[in-house]
């Protein structure tokens, strides 16, 4: 049986330019996936991050940048007085949505986002974070183009809680999935103790095997402990809040998802020529 580390990658292994190959012919023929589709709207997720932008819009002119924008509606969530007080700018790796994009946004990028260089007082990205390849050299170029003062949100499933594992394992036994969950924890607790973040990348994801459902392409295993230890030195990690009620929810909430918002503390942050790679998807 193959071990269970050689399923996974960081993100200088050069098995990740196959895995990154394959995801892009998925996302250019794949004609069911929900960001294509519908025009998204996450009111829940969006409302402290309208709160921040309104707060700095208040002192001026405060420029955004959604990533991983989809078909997004967070234009139209602003509303049309704070519409007009901001630069609105959003990124998606393909050009499925462009014609959407260009309608509602400022500034379109289209293609990985390490190529942006144009800087922003507000970035955030909501539920795109786990279908990134190289999600510390894209949360690290994040950083470096955030001006002073700014703010990163990001929200997406967290992998972290023990024995609760990514969809993109679905495709596997249950007795493989234990096995994995179990490695997991190992690998969890070693970043707990102090050692290095992993970010692991999952090379052999359900949507290769299976007809695509949520989350089957989530090849990032995000973790907060691999944020906040990547970070702890350069950046305040906040936890934000969902209000709702119920056992359910508050366990999702708290363990199941990790919805941040990351301030860089004064200091610049100087990443590596190494760690500016590209963008997967």
């Amino acid at each position: 049986m193959t071990s269970v580390g050689t399923l996974f990658a960081s993100e200088h292994d050069p098995r990740l330019v196959q895995l990154e190959h394959r995801l892009r012919g998925f996302y250019a023929s794949c004609q069911s996936y929900d960001a294509f589709k519908t025009v998204n709207s996450k009111p829940e997720f969006w409302a402290p991050i309208r709160a921040n932008i309104a707060q700095m819009a208040a002192r001026g002119q405060c420029r955004v940048l959604e990533v991983g924008a989809g078909r997004t509606g967070f234009a139209a969530y602003l509303g049309e007085e704070l519409r007009g007080r901001v630069f609105f700018a959003v990124q998606d790796v393909v050009d499925r949505n462009a014609e959407h994009l260009f309608a509602v946004a400022d500034r379109v990028y289209i293609g990985e986002i390490t190529r942006i260089s144009e800087r922003y007082d507000v970035i955030f990205g909501t539920f795109m974070f786990e279908h990134l390849t190289r999600p510390k050299a894209t949360l690290r170029h994040l950083l470096t183009i955030l001006r002073p003062g700014g703010s990163v949100f990001l929200a997406c499933p967290r992998y972290d809680f023990p024995f609760y594992i990514s969809p993109t394992a679905r495709h596997l036994s249950r007795v493989r999935q234990l096995v994995i969950a179990a490695w997991l924890v190992l690998e969890r607790l070693r970043v707990l103790g102090g050692g290095q973040p992993r970010f692991l990348i999952h090379l052999d994801p359900a949507i290769f095997h299976k007809q695509w459902f949520r989350d089957a392409d989530a090849v990032h295993w995000v973790s907060l402990w691999d944020l906040k230890q990547l970070l702890r030195n350069d950046a305040v990690v906040q936890r934000l809040q969902l209000g709702g009620r119920g056992l359910r929810h508050h366990f999702w909430a708290r363990f199941l998802l990790m919805f941040v918002q990351i301030q860089p503390r004064r200091r610049s942050l100087h990443p590596s020529e190494a760690e500016i790679s590209s963008d997967p998807r």
